[in-house]
């Protein structure tokens, strides 16, 4: 079986250097990618890395080559020199030619001369989930990764055919079909195209369509919670020929030609740019800020922090002495007995805003863990919908004051129902879901205990539950550790690490808040650095990190 093979291409021109790499990818089914991290996690470790490694591709990387087998060790690294994009199409057309993939001997995957043309199939140039991205979503239907493109497309948008065919099927919705309502359209050379999760279809069965002819109207159907257009490529043939992906899928990204591409941003769909999850700690509790906190800081090359309502506006300036580009979240919870009114909590909470927000600190989360009964659950409210409305006052009252504020719904204590503590974290999500849909963001909180948890979905992959209902919001890790006192601080920092390249893959996230900096009391098993002020084996872990 051949490896999987991954073209790692300059970002500077991306769509020209696509363009160039066209053929040759269809040919022998290869995948492409701007971004370092997508190619060390793809099929990681049996892919084949191959690098266009023109001057200057990625600054800071003296030696690509040697740089991705550290950071991947056992993967196998191809790299190819070349300035131009016609120098790296002349190199390819030679390739396939002579029927020989770079660095694999196989036999190639398509017959010679298979190939579709695809027009951009809506006025929108952005993709919100590229072909094969966010593997831990999809490997529970046993897909390699998410198997289409999902291009950005408000409800009601045009929806254009991509090549010349026959529209052979037309899906009504029904059946609770993933796809919604979806047209397939059948093409020469063994392709089909699907467009799925429309709000109308303006074709029917055995129409022939030509490439930018309006087949629908983009909706949010089927398995969607916002609107866009889920586009799937198959081939006849591609699953028999071991493509990775059933149902002969194919990755379209290759066969697009339209003009539209060469404006495309490859952001994740939200305001928050794709592969920029931030990486960040919580300030101490407690206490403000001390002096080898901001040590810490500076080592670790912190690019976020989550302030409390004992933190200092002063801190704010401090942090960006270190670091001018600092992201600030304040989470403001009073002491308890807490004004459980709205209103008389939104007076305090104001009051506690007023100094943050004159410093220029925008993103609060309202509350934390609502779900115990510590913050109010049994108590100033019985469910998740019981405490959405509270919530939706108290965000009504604070944009009237804080017009450019970002609000975000709280952090759940993640788990089941324990009598007298904590009621089940999806049961008062599910009860507060409208509530929580008109957040400006989501907070999650993400705990594991050992190595198998950082990747489960009951452990640092938790947040995955608010991103299958809401896929178009912005997810911020509030706090996330492994508390357990029987891991040392150097392998929980090695599993930071681990986490905050992980979430850089993963559209829609903005960033993760470790638990904790420091601490007075408590924590002493996830604390970053001792109360002697030395730090543990988690500082150096993070600061050793390439991104």
């Amino acid at each position: 079986m051949p490896k999987p093979q991954i073209l790692l291409l300059p970002s500077d021109n991306y769509w020209g250097w696509v363009h160039a790499v066209r053929d040759y990818a269809v040919q022998f089914n290869v995948s492409v990618t701007p971004r370092l991290e997508n190619a060390l996690s793809f099929h990681y470790p049996t892919q084949v890395i191959t690098v266009v490694n023109v001057p200057g591709i990625f600054p800071g990387i003296e030696d690509l080559r040697s740089w991705l087998l550290q950071q991947a060790p056992g993967v196998t690294v191809d790299v190819i020199n070349v300035s131009t994009p016609g120098q790296l199409h002349h190199l390819l057309s030679q390739r396939i030619r002579d029927n020989m993939p770079l660095a694999i001997r196989d036999a190639p995957l398509f017959p010679s001369g298979a190939a579709i043309s695809l027009k951009w199939p809506t006025d929108f140039p952005a993709v919100v989930q590229g072909f094969g991205e966010n593997p831990e979503l999809y490997r529970r239907w046993g897909l390699p990764g998410h198997e289409g493109i999902d291009i950005r497309a408000p409800i009601n948008a045009n929806i254009y055919a991509c090549a010349e065919g026959y529209v052979y099927r037309i899906h009504n919705g029904t059946g609770g079909h993933p796809y919604g309502i979806h047209v397939r359209v059948r093409h020469d050379g063994g392709f089909r195209t699907v467009y799925a999760h429309l709000n109308q279809v303006n074709v029917r069965t055995g129409q022939y369509v030509q490439p930018g002819d309006v087949i629908g109207l983009a909706g949010s159907t089927g398995n969607s919670d916002g609107g866009h257009l889920h586009l799937v490529l198959k081939h006849e043939g591609a699953s028999r020929q071991q493509t990775g992906y059933p149902g002969d899928i194919v990755n379209p990204t290759p066969y697009f030609v339209s003009p539209h591409l060469q404006s495309v941003t490859w952001n994740a769909g939200f305001d928050w740019p794709y592969q920029t999850a931030l990486v960040g700690v919580c300030a101490r509790p407690g206490s403000p800020l001390e002096g080898q906190d901001w040590a810490v800081i500076r080592t670790a090359r912190i690019q976020a922090i989550k302030l409390t309502h004992i933190s200092q506006a002063e801190d704010v300036a401090t942090a960006r002495e270190i670091y001018p580009n600092m992201f600030f979240l304040a989470q403001l919870v009073p002491d308890f007995p807490f004004p459980s009114r709205s209103a008389d909590y939104t007076e305090w909470l104001a009051e506690s805003i007023e100094a943050f927000y004159q410093a220029g600190v925008r993103y609060y989360e309202i509350h934390r863990e609502p779900n115990l009964r510590l913050q109010g659950f049994g108590q100033a409210w019985s469910s998740g919908y019981e405490f959405g409305r509270w919530f939706l006052d108290v965000l009504n009252r604070l944009r009237g004051s804080f017009p450019d504020g970002r609000f975000g719904w709280p952090g759940l204590m993640p788990g089941a129902s324990v009598s007298g503590m904590r009621q089940d974290c999806q049961a008062f999500l599910e009860s507060a879901q409208e509530a929580v849909g008109q957040a400006d963001w989501i907070g999650c909180q993400c705990y594991w205990g050992d190595e198998s948890g950082l990747f489960a979905e009951s452990g640092g992959l938790s947040y995955e539950m608010y991103r299958d209902r809401w896929p178009d919001k912005l997810l911020l890790i509030t706090e996330f550790s492994n508390p357990s006192p029987h891991v040392g601080a150097q392998l929980k920092g090695a599993q930071y690490l681990q986490y905050y390249r992980h979430l850089r893959e993963t559209a829609g996230v903005g960033g993760a808040f470790s638990h904790v900096l420091s601490s007075p009391r408590r924590y002493h098993h996830e604390v970053w650095r001792t109360e002697d002020g030395g730090p543990t084996g988690i500082v150096a872990a993070i600061a050793s990190r390439p991104f």
